[in-house]
């Protein structure tokens, strides 16, 4: 999901995704968390940029991409958008799983302690 549709800073989980890198709330907030947004899509941007023209741009000598070029970075930009929103999915379930173990023995400690 794009940021924007997200509650802003309600995770403390680490998303990589296409459209933002968040971390936790408590970190940052207001302009910082913005801030910080904005510096992270552009690195993800950067990285999706400088990847898929290496792999697919092989000549220089032209002002427009040839065709191949350009079906070789679709195909590629597509490829790194789904596979950063899987990678984003995958940390948000190890965090939610680590967030019932810490949970869970917070529990048998408050148990022990009563």
């Amino acid at each position: 999901l794009p940021c924007h549709s997200r509650p802003p800073h309600t995770h403390s989980w680490l998303s990589l995704n296409w459209f933002a890198v968040v971390m936790d709330p408590n970190a940052m907030t207001g302009v910082q968390g913005i801030k910080y947004n904005l510096i992270a899509m552009a690195k993800l941007f950067d990285s999706l940029s400088k990847s898929c023209f290496k792999k697919c741009v092989s000549r220089f000598g032209q002002a427009d991409l040839l065709v191949g070029e350009m079906t070789c970075t679709d195909r590629c930009t597509l490829k790194f958008m789904q596979t950063s929103e899987i990678v984003s999915q995958e940390l948000q379930k190890a965090q939610q799983q680590e967030m019932k173990q810490q949970q869970a023995v917070a529990q048998m400690q408050n148990s022990f302690g009563s």
